[in-house]
């Protein structure tokens, strides 16, 4: 009899963390900022309803139409995330040199790109509202590569960055470091929830903190040299598009003001660039040919 109870309660309590899971599950996935009241599955199913006719009014509901636009784009980004940074590498190859591209630029953006990868593939959202970073950061280790071998510091240094990069991936992916306890006055003057930091709120915090300054050094390397170099105009135009469709995504989406501030922070730098790179149109093949002689 004792056995029956224990094994009812360990269904039970199986079956309660079963639950929780898939409330913590349906928690990130759920709607953010101006939330629907339908997700996808709901506008689907009331539109293709089994056995019974097709109802496609439905899918011109507010909600429904929203969610449809919205998923429309995200899978539009991560489809069109394969192919963004080609024509920089492209550029670079084609040029035979990395000139007017920033190292340290570079090698921000791809530290942001392994913490954002590590930080979404853990967490269960949907592929199609953050697959893009896969994708970017497969890219981004090429350009990562052209740029250093280019300008000769293929050696130590790069050996270094590329061993880090590895250990901070696969201490964020794993959630390896420790919690961060915040000193309790710290807590108190910034109104903090609670005095402690983990693991996975590092990872979704550092792409945001590196996305406010991996431009940054490219954007004022461009000033200093008064030109963009090898820079690819379509590769930082698609990106900017993109970005603006990813901000809708996620407020949509997503309610997860870690993954907004994310990303307008890239959105904004991207135009920046872009901006630069239309300035200074034409001054960058002058600054090469001049190099040449």
């Amino acid at each position: 009899m004792s056995s029956a109870s224990s094994m009812n309660s360990e269904n039970v309590s199986c079956h309660l963390s079963l639950s929780g899971r898939r409330v913590r599950a349906a928690q990130r996935s759920a709607p953010g900022i101006g939330s629907m009241a339908a997700t996808f599955q709901d506008c689907i199913h009331r539109a293709f309803p089994p056995e019974q006719p097709w109802a496609l009014q439905e899918l011109m509901e507010p909600a429904c139409l929203r969610i449809g636009i919205s998923k429309t784009l995200g899978f539009g980004i991560v489809v069109g995330s394969t192919l963004v940074k080609l024509p920089q590498v492209v550029k670079i190859i084609r040029a035979g040199n990395a000139d007017g591209l920033s190292p340290t630029s570079i090698s921000l953006e791809l530290l942001a790109n392994v913490a954002a990868f590590t930080y979404y593939a853990r967490l269960g959202y949907a592929f199609s509202t953050w697959g893009e970073n896969a994708f970017l950061l497969l890219q981004n280790i090429a350009i990562f590569v052209l740029c250093f071998y280019y300008t000769r510091r293929i050696g130590l240094q790069f050996l270094l960055i590329v061993a880090s990069l590895t250990a901070v991936g696969y201490t964020l992916y794993f959630r390896l470091l420790p919690d961060i306890l915040v000193p309790e006055i710290v807590c108190t003057e910034l109104a903090l929830p609670r005095c402690r930091i983990t693991c996975e709120e590092v990872a979704g915090t550092l792409p945001i903190l590196l996305s406010l300054g991996s431009r940054l050094p490219q954007i004022v390397q461009n000033i200093q040299q008064g030109h963009t170099g090898q820079l690819a105009f379509a590769t930082y135009f698609l990106n900017t598009l993109g970005g603006a469709a990813r901000v809708f995504t996620t407020m949509q989406e997503l309610n997860d003001p870690l993954t907004l501030a994310a990303v307008i922070a890239a959105l904004t730098q991207n135009a920046a660039i872009v901006m630069q790179i239309i300035l200074y149109s034409g001054k960058a093949q002058a600054a090469t040919k001049a190099k040449a002689l």
